[in-house]
């Protein structure tokens, strides 16, 4: 299974449109959520969310859990799941 993210600067483009603008839909979703920092990657049905440490607690927790689901699964994925090696940011550098 191939790794794919839209729009990020150390992975290659989607070699799919619809699969760019599936990720670019989950992403725009948890946004709205607050979650400004998470990435999603494409794994077929399955979306891995990568997300800074701080956030993992709180987006794996109720009520914010289903709302994650419900973000992710309205871009068309079946499956999510949760990369536990957070994503670094400047702050953590």
């Amino acid at each position: 299974m191939t790794m794919r993210a839209a729009g990020s600067a150390t992975s290659p483009p989607p070699e799919d449109d619809d699969e760019a603008v599936q990720v670019e839909a989950a992403e725009s979703e948890l946004r709205r959520l607050g979650l400004e920092e998470i990435r999603v990657r494409h794994h077929g049905d399955l979306a891995r969310l990568e997300a800074p440490h701080d956030d993992l607690a709180t987006m794996t927790s109720e009520p914010l859990r289903g709302e994650v689901l419900r973000a992710v699964r309205s871009a068309g994925f079946r499956s999510v799941a949760v990369d536990l090696e957070a994503v670094i940011t400047p702050d953590d550098a």
